[in-house]
């Protein structure tokens, strides 16, 4: 079973415009931006990406504008700037309808209420974090729309010198995270800035740790994301939250 779930009726024709299938990743994480780009090759689809809502916003508009529309949105929930939600909502507002772009969102955030926002919020459906070759070559059969299918290639690679940059990306963020999570901990008063900061970091690695071969840590990460955003204002559950996220962490440096 894929991790691909529908919250809306698919779109199986084609575009009327005749357009290749062009597929548009709004997602502020180097890691899965670059995993999903070798997807994206492996089954001959021109992927472009966007690091937020508002540039997502500014590319769709003008592709559509150039005579290049997306046949489809793929869009990380959680990203500066403006959010996947917030960003679909004023897509759907500009005039693009699910026909002419499904939108999914791209997450690891799925609970009930969680889905149900997003298809309240315009998008068809959801694909999980981290996301597999299936689940994506799905999403793409399902929603997307255009002349050109997917044709599947050989094993999709990332660049070696990519690879090795992103991997690097990846150690550093745990590292700072740590760093950032003991210097909370060390605080007086644990603020409000430091627990966002803290918990967004927590939601890319939850996103990413499987693409590198650590599912336990990708599972983990979000587990400590949720029992943060469940700690609200109490700072004793912050530091007691704090404190398994730091030893998690601790422990893949050991």
């Amino acid at each position: 079973m894929t991790k691909t779930a529908e919250i809306a009726t698919p779109i199986s024709e084609a575009s009327a415009n005749g357009h290749e299938m062009r597929v548009l990743l709004a997602e502020d994480t180097p890691i899965s931006a670059e995993a999903m780009k070798a997807m994206a090759l492996h089954c001959s689809v021109e992927l472009d990406i966007a690091h937020n809502g508002l540039q997502a916003i500014e590319m769709v508009v003008n592709a559509k504008a150039k005579g290049r529309p997306y046949s489809l949105l793929l869009i990380d929930v959680m990203m500066p700037i403006l959010d996947g939600v917030e960003a679909t909502k004023r897509l759907r507002a500009k005039g693009f309808d699910a026909k002419q772009l499904p939108i999914v969102a791209v997450t690891a955030a799925s609970s009930f209420d969680e889905v149900r926002s997003y298809r309240a919020s315009g998008m068809q459906a959801f694909l999980e974090k981290p996301v597999a070759m299936a689940d994506f070559k799905a999403t793409l059969e399902a929603w997307g729309h255009g002349d050109k299918g997917t044709k599947t290639h050989p094993d999709p690679k990332i660049d070696p010198v990519v690879l090795a940059s992103l991997t690097k990306q990846f150690t550093d963020r745990n590292l700072r995270t740590l760093e950032l999570i003991e210097t909370a901990l060390g605080s007086e008063t644990i603020t409000s800035s430091a627990e966002n900061e803290i918990r967004n970091l927590l939601h890319q690695i939850a996103g990413t740790a499987a693409t590198f071969g650590d599912a336990e840590l990708s599972q983990a990460a979000r587990t400590h994301e949720y029992a943060l955003i469940g700690s609200g204002d109490d700072q004793e559950a912050l530091r007691l939250n704090l404190g398994d996220a730091a030893r998690t962490l601790r422990r893949r440096q050991l």
